[in-house]
């Protein structure tokens, strides 16, 4: 008797690696501070203060680390790539996106 099309399937022993889950989580939150500081900014017609200068600073800062560690991921064998790239992408969106903030007001 022949073997079935189950029987025959081979798994690679593939992962979704953890710091690449903690990345992409680490994008979320990061997208989720910058809209969340964003629209109390709004809302005080642009006169956040230092608070939410404090906020964007963090936010940058937990952008760089959430691109290193997918960073990190993607040197990891045998796992599959959907959460380092989402990490990835998010992360360094927005990081370019603050980068490209701060410096527009340094200059204005």
């Amino acid at each position: 008797m022949a073997k079935k099309d189950k029987d025959m399937i081979k798994f690679s022993g593939r992962h979704h690696p953890k710091l690449g889950i903690a990345s992409t989580i680490i994008g979320i939150l990061v997208w989720i501070g910058f809209i969340a500081s964003t629209v109390i900014s709004v809302m005080n017609q642009g006169n956040g203060g230092l608070v939410i200068g404090i906020i964007g600073l963090a936010i940058f800062f937990l952008s760089i680390y959430g691109f290193y560690i997918s960073y990190q991921s993607f040197k990891k064998k045998d796992i599959f790539y959907i959460y380092p790239i989402l990490g990835a992408f998010f992360n360094g969106f927005m990081l370019i996106f603050l980068l490209i903030i701060y410096i527009l007001g340094f200059g204005g």
